[in-house]
């Protein structure tokens, strides 16, 4: 396909990771005919493959522990929700639960805990009892604040302790996301969507304030009235093209990660200790994964944000590996390192609060699905549809940024302001941030 293909599609959706799949999927059922293009060879080939892939609802703010708990109804009946076939390969969602410690230093959880109050999220509070009698090998000493591993102090307690953990039964993990994503792709081309890989968008075409179409890297023109960045770590770029850099009060940028594999301690061997575990006092967090734990950071103040030009990074393992697993190891001292790292490093779309602006922009018919930050896997089944409501809404005249559209979540039977996404509005704070 090469030339000018003039008014072919209602949607472009640049972006064919877990995102962008679903914007494709929903689009497709309210009618819409979607192409996503994708300068790499398949679907979730990008970021979405090396998200840490957690459904968890453990958020400060009661619209996001809102949409993750009602995203996660989804992922439970994820065929159900694809209309797959039976003889589909299909990501598989483990509830296994998610716990997160506390310690002198202050109730990190109490803004998460108070959001999902109201969200209906159900949660208890664990004692250090609890926990040593659930996860055996687990040392309760307090190391904060988080320490680089040259730091002299590293590893030597501050004489605190853990005062015990919130306990959120809901939560787990996917599998394999890159399969997740390729199985959105499937639903969304069962619609009626269409996808093109290997196709690199150079140029945004616009006239009047308002986008004509996608030139392509072969000199492809494709036009469509409506336009959604879902690039991942590419948003940036996507917006340069579009002109919208410096328009945006909210940035986005890529930074790097390491997640670490290690195997998983023997101590921790029964079923009930298998769980997501969120440690801000040793500054990552950690999951199960077969036979290994599954090792990620929390980005704590000390660590220098590694932000790259997604185009061209380092893509080896550096002694950062080493530093989140020696971490880990602080709260779980039988955990073996290995010589050999083993993991996986990937980008992530980060926004200035690390909550994504799924939006409108000044360009009409040019939308925003960026800032994902990794975390917003959880909320891809939730985000199509989100879109989807802000993009047909605004299209027949709405004004999104005086009048805030509200997204009902069916199994919560309640509503959310989308005004929380809002590329204008104030940068907030956020905790607890997994990716």
């Amino acid at each position: 396909m090469t030339g000018t293909e003039a008014g072919a599609f209602d949607a472009i959706i640049i972006g064919a990771g877990v995102i962008g799949s679903s914007i494709a999927f929903s689009l497709a059922r309210s009618g819409l005919k979607t192409l996503n293009v994708d300068a790499l060879p398949a679907a979730g080939y990008g970021s979405t493959s090396h998200s840490s892939a957690i459904i968890r609802p453990f958020y400060s703010h009661v619209e996001a522990a809102s949409l993750a708990h009602e995203a996660r109804h989804r992922w439970l009946g994820w065929s159900a929700f694809l209309g797959a076939p039976s003889d589909e390969p299909l990501a598989t969602y483990t509830e296994c639960g998610l716990l997160s410690l506390l310690t002198e230093e202050g109730d990190d959880a109490a803004a998460a805990c108070a959001a999902m109050t109201k969200a209906g999220v159900p949660w208890t509070r664990l004692s250090p009892h609890d926990l040593e009698t659930r996860f055996p090998g687990m040392s309760l000493k307090s190391f904060a604040p988080v320490k680089q591993r040259d730091d002299e102090s590293f590893g030597i307690d501050n004489g605190g302790r853990v005062i015990g953990a919130v306990h959120v039964p809901d939560a787990g993990f996917v599998n394999d996301p890159a399969l997740a994503a390729q199985n959105l792709k499937a639903a969304a081309e069962r619609g009626g969507a269409t996808f093109r890989f290997n196709a690199k968008v150079v140029g945004i075409r616009q006239d009047k304030n308002r986008v004509l179409g996608i030139t392509l890297a072969d000199g492809t023109k494709i036009n469509a009235p409506v336009l959604i960045n879902a690039a991942g770590p590419h948003s940036s770029v996507i917006n340069q093209l579009a002109g919208q850099t410096g328009l945006l009060p909210i940035a986005t940028k890529a930074m790097r990660h390491e997640v670490v594999y290690l195997p998983w301690p023997r101590a921790l061997e029964s079923t009930s200790a298998r769980t997501i575990i969120t440690d801000l006092d040793t500054g990552v967090y950690t999951r199960p994964d077969g036979a290994d734990m599954l090792v990620g950071t929390l980005d704590p103040p000390c660590d220098t944000p590694d932000v790259v030009d997604p185009d061209d990074y380092n893509n080896g393992f550096t002694d950062h590996w080493t530093t989140q697993a020696w971490r880990a190891g602080q709260r779980f001292p039988e955990l073996e390192i290995p010589e050999q790292a083993r993991g996986t490093i990937g980008l992530y779309d980060v926004s200035d609060d690390w909550i994504p602006i799924y939006d409108r922009s000044e360009l009409g018919g040019y939308y925003l699905a960026i800032g994902t930050s990794g975390n917003q896997f959880k909320n891809a089944p939730m985000v199509g549809d989100l879109m989807t409501r802000i993009i047909l809404e605004c299209e027949e005249g709405h004004d999104h940024d005086t009048d805030p559209l509200t997204l009902t979540l069916p199994k919560l039977q309640r509503t959310i302001s989308l005004a929380h996404y809002s590329r204008l509005r104030d940068v907030q704070k956020t905790a607890n941030v997994l990716a």
